[in-house]
This record gives C-alpha cells, sequence and structure tokens, in this order.
C-alpha cells in the first residue's frame, strides 16, 4: 500500500526569508570630493620707507643733474663720471645687511676705473659697461653670490616686478604723506582737496572758453617766473624713477643650482668609454703633428721656402683661437654625465688632461702670432682685443680642467666663464688701447720704421690718441711730416668742432681738451710742414709707404715713392715710380 506524504501548511514565521548579508564590494569605495585650497595671493612688498624714499628722489635728482641739460639730453665724460660716483654712493648708504664681500671690492674698481676712463675719454663701452656695474653692485650689497648669470635674472625679474615697486613707492609715499603733519593737519586733507578742485577746474575749461583763456594766462604768467619742465626732461624724471625703485628693490633671487656634481649611480656605457677613448686619443695626436709643426716654423723662426714668418703667421692667431674654444666644449659637453666620474672612464680623463695641456701649448702659438705680427707692423686696437680675448679662452681651458678634477657641475663652470668675460669686457672698455698703441708706434717710426705707419690713420683720429703722433712732424722723412700733418691737421678740426658743441659741463671731457690744446699748441707747426701742399695727395702718399712696406718691398722701393707735391703729377700707381 503505496503511503502518501502531505506537506503541512508554511506557518507565517517561515512564510518571510532573511535577506542575504553581502560582504564589501570587490572595488575601492569612491573618494570624497575635497574642495581644493584657495591660491594664497603673492605677498605684497612692504611699502618704501622715508629713507629709501629719500634715495629714489636723490637718484632722480642725480640722473636730472648729469643727463640732461638746458638743450636736451646731454651725457658724457664728466657727466657720466659724476653718476657713477654719486649712485653707488647712494646706494651703498641706504642698504640695509651690506654684504661685504671681494666681489664687491672688485665690481667697486671696476666702477671706479670706468667713472676715471669716462672723464678722460668717453665711449659708448663705457656707458654700457657702467650701467651694468652699478646694477651689479646693488645686487651685490645684498648677496655674497651675485654672478653674470644671477645679475641677468635679476634684470629680466626686475621687469616684471616693476609694477609692484612703484605700487610699493607710492605705498610709501602715502604713508610718509599721512603722518607728515603741517600745523595740526596732515597733508592728505590738503592735497586731496587741490587735486580734486583742479580736475573740475580743468572740466570748466572744456567747457567755458573765459575759464580756459584765464587758466591760459595763469599758466602763462606761471611759466615766466618758474621754469617749467619741458616734455623730455619729464620723461627723463619717469625713467630715473623706474631705474631707483629697481636698485633700491632689485628683485634677486639665488640659483639653487648645485655646484658640486653629484653621486651617479649608473656607470658609463660601453660606447660612450670607446668614443671618449678614441677621441680624445685621436685629437692629442692631432694637436701634437699641428704643435710640432710650430715648433720647426713658427718657433725657430725658419718658416718653410718661398714664404715669411709673417706670412706663415697671417690669419692663425683667430682660427687657434676658436680651436681653443672648441677644445672647451668639448671637453665640457663629453664629461657631464657618467664619464665624470665612472672609475672605468679614468683612462679617458687623464687623455683629456693631456689634450687640455696641447691646449695650452697651442695658446703659446696664438700669443706668438701675435707677437710677430706687433713686431713687423706695429701694435693696434684689434690686435690688443685679440691678447684680451686669447687670455680668456686659456682661462676657460683651465676651468674645465678644474671642473673636472674637482667634480664641478656645468652651472659652476657657466658662472666663472662668464665672470671672466664680464670682467674682460670691462678691462677693454677701461684701457686706452689706442693711446698705448700709438706710443709704442710712434716710438718705432721715430726710430726709422715704415710698416707702423699704417696704424697712425686711426690712431691720429681718437681723441686719446692724436696727441702721441705730434712728434711725428720732426720726422726726418718729408712725406711722413707732411701725411701725419694732414692727418693731425683733420683731427684738429673735427675735435675742435667736437668740443665746442659741448654746451654743458655733463659732456666734457679731460682727456680730449688735453689733446684739443696740444694740437693747437702744434697748430703753426703743422702749417709750416704742409705749406701749400694738397692735403689729399699728402695723406695719399702716406697711405702708400704703410702699404708698400707692409707688403714686404725694400728700403729703395719705399724711397722710391714721390712726396705729396709730385704726386699730383702722378696717377698714383706703383708702376710710376
Amino acid at each position: 500500500m503505496q503511503t502518501t506524504h502531505v506537506t503541512p501548511p508554511a506557518s507565517a514565521t517561515d512564510a518571510v526569508q532573511p535577506s542575504p548579508v553581502w560582504g564589501a564590494p570587490p572595488y575601492r569605495p569612491m573618494p570624497e570630493w575635497a574642495r581644493p585650497a584657495a591660491p594664497k595671493p603673492a605677498p605684497k612688498p612692504a611699502p618704501f620707507k622715508a629713507k629709501e624714499l629719500i634715495a629714489a628722489l636723490a637718484l632722480v635728482l642725480t640722473s636730472d643733474l648729469v643727463m640732461y641739460a638746458h638743450d636736451g639730453f646731454a651725457l658724457g665724460g664728466l657727466g657720466l663720471t659724476a653718476f657713477l660716483v654719486i649712485v653707488p654712493i647712494v646706494l651703498f648708504v641706504v642698504a640695509r645687511n651690506v654684504r661685504r664681500s671681494v666681489r664687491l671690492g672688485v665690481i667697486s674698481a671696476l666702477l671706479v676705473a670706468t667713472g676715471l676712463r669716462a672723464s678722460y675719454a668717453p665711449t659708448a663701452g663705457t656707458a654700457v659697461v657702467g650701467l651694468g656695474l652699478v646694477f651689479a653692485f646693488a645686487l651685490t650689497l645684498r648677496s655674497l653670490r651675485t654672478f653674470v648669470p644671477e645679475v641677468v635674472a635679476a634684470a629680466f625679474s626686475g621687469m616684471g616686478a616693476l609694477g609692484t615697486r612703484v605700487a610699493a613707492a607710492a605705498a610709501g609715499v602715502k604713508r610718509v604723506a599721512a603722518r607728515t603733519p603741517v600745523g595740526r593737519v596732515s597733508i592728505l586733507p590738503v592735497v586731496i582737496p587741490a587735486g580734486l578742485c583742479a580736475i573740475f577746474l580743468g572740466v570748466f575749461a572744456l567747457a567755458n572758453p573765459v575759464v580756459a583763456h584765464g587758466i591760459s594766462a595763469a599758466w602763462t604768467a606761471f611759466g615766466h617766473w618758474v621754469a617749467l619742465p619741458s616734455p623730455g626732461r619729464i620723461v627723463v624724471w619717469c625713467l630715473a624713477l623706474l631705474g631707483a625703485v629697481t636698485l633700491l628693490r632689485p628683485s634677486f633671487r639665488s640659483s639653487r643650482a648645485a655646484e658640486v656634481s653629484a653621486p651617479i649611480m649608473e656607470g658609463a656605457s660601453t660606447t660612450n668609454l670607446l668614443v671618449a677613448r678614441n677621441a680624445f686619443v685621436a685629437l692629442n695626436v692631432l694637436f701634437l703633428a699641428y704643435n710640432l709643426l710650430d715648433a720647426a716654423y713658427l718657433w725657430t723662426g725658419a718658416p718653410p721656402a718661398g714664404m715669411r714668418t709673417q706670412q706663415y703667421a697671417h690669419q692663425g692667431a683667430f682660427w687657434l683661437t676658436l680651436a681653443l674654444v672648441m677644445l672647451t666644449a668639448v671637453v665640457g659637453v663629453t664629461f657631464r654625465g657618467p664619464l665624470a666620474q665612472d672609475p672605468k672612464a679614468a683612462l679617458a680623463r687623464h687623455v683629456a688632461y693631456v689634450w687640455m695641456g696641447q691646449g695650452l701649448v697651442l695658446a703659446l702659438g696664438t700669443y706668438r702670432r701675435i707677437a710677430i705680427h706687433v713686431a713687423y707692423s706695429g701694435l693696434s686696437d684689434l690686435r690688443i682685443v685679440g691678447i684680451l680675448g686669447t687670455t680668456l679662452v686659456v682661462f676657460g681651458v683651465v676651468l674645465v680642467a678644474a671642473k673636472l678634477h674637482r667634480g664641478r657641475t656645468f652651472a659652476w663652470l657657466l658662472r666663472r666663464q662668464l665672470d671672466a668675460l664680464a670682467v674682460t669686457l670691462a678691462i677693454y672698455t677701461i684701457f686706452p688701447t689706442h693711446l698705448v698703441s700709438a706710443k709704442v708706434n710712434v716710438g718705432r717710426i721715430e726710430s726709422g720704421e715704415y710698416r707702423p705707419m699704417l696704424h697712425m690713420f686711426r690712431q691720429s683720429h681718437e681723441g686719446e690718441s692724436a696727441a702721441a703722433v705730434i712728434p711725428l712732424l720732426h720726422h726726418s722723412d718729408e712725406r711722413v711730416r707732411q701725411g701725419v700733418a694732414a692727418l693731425l691737421e683733420t683731427e684738429l678740426t673735427r675735435l675742435g668742432t667736437e668740443i665746442q658743441e659741448q654746451t654743458t659741463w655733463r659732456q666734457k671731457s679731460w682727456g680730449s681738451r688735453r689733446t684739443l690744446e696740444a694740437l693747437e699748441a702744434a697748430r703753426g707747426e703743422i702749417a709750416k710742414v704742409l705749406g701749400t701742399v694738397d692735403r689729399d695727395a699728402a695723406r695719399s702718399v702716406l697711405l702708400e709707404i704703410s702699404h708698400v712696406a707692409n707688403d714686404g718691398s725694400s728700403l729703395e722701393e719705399i724711397l722710391a715713392i714721390p712726396n705729396a707735391t709730385n704726386w699730383q703729377e702722378r696717377s698714383g700707381s706703383r708702376s710710376m715710380y
């Protein structure tokens, strides 16, 4: 018999099933949104103090004194000297916490030398170098490590911060004015109402011709009794004020570039090691061959057959200086990475030291070439530039070697090379290159040489060196006397006109005036030597003598050149004599 199972009815409790409990979701919960913090506004510079405002006013007045005359803008010798003396003194007095350093002393010495040079014979270079030194002085007063890159960065940063500096100066004026009593009231309750009245009076003048006529008459009468500034002078004041607030509050930021190389954990690759080793070995062989060539032909004074020593050395100084610059760049770029520290690159570094040593020998050859040029045809401004340029490049090679040996960074190298460049430019600007060259050349011409005569055309045209050429009026060769007299007569006219146009003390320089006095004293001698000779012919003869002498011609060929009187009757070609 089959049994039937009957399912009992579900109770009420059994009908409600509990909800399943799940764990945490298999992904991260959504982060809560957080409101970003509002950016903090840049801090405003503190208002100028009374001492700074007085200094700014002093700088504006100094600029007006030395740069502007009654007939317009005028900046020259004594004016530039006064500027380069007064401005640093004002900056030093007003500066807080002056950082005394060797660098500050060097910049101060260069400022004094530039000022003396400007009072003697000013040039555009003295003005540019002087202004740059003033800005560097303002920065060095506040920092011990002011290199040329930091000075340049501060100049550009100062342009961007000029608005905030002007605002700080205006805030300082407002604060001082609010605290300055006039009787029992401050200045502002007087100045502001007066300014408002002036503004509305101007509006009434535009609206009513009677008011306009009255204001015009009052302004004319005021200008008759009080000298009103011209628009150009107002522009000078505004520019001077901008420069003053920049110098008093320079925007200086210390560079964070490290000067000591950080340890490099990874070594140089095999390819880089091989490239460095092979390149420096090959370059050493090449430089050794060239130095041996110079030893055979340059240092012994025995040039190749058919060539003079001066021809062998011609144009070599510039290209060898360029080779030294390239050497500096190659070593600096090669050892910027792991090669500078990797022990496996020790051989490459030693070979690089040898190559730089050969570069110094190459520099000696460059000096030798310049000396040959000077010994052959005299000293000139351009050859002094060559000496300074070669010295600068040699210093650069030494710096690169020191960087590699001491483990310094590229920033260390760049700062010192740019500093050396700046000092070299300042020395060249200050040094009386034309005067020194003229004295050397005149002494050699008086002893019977003709080749240095080539430089008289330039050196007789310079205010600093023209007086040094006067002794050649007594040369034993009549052609030299006449040619030099024609050159000095031209310079006497030019310099006299130039000094006559200097209507204020700002443009005067004692070097030019001393030269003019010397030329005026020699005026009678110049006229006696020239007589009725054609001036152009006298100069042409002198130029021909210098060309023939520097072409390696014999003394007989030089003496065969006619004088100025006979030159007029000839075509001037060398085949005629």
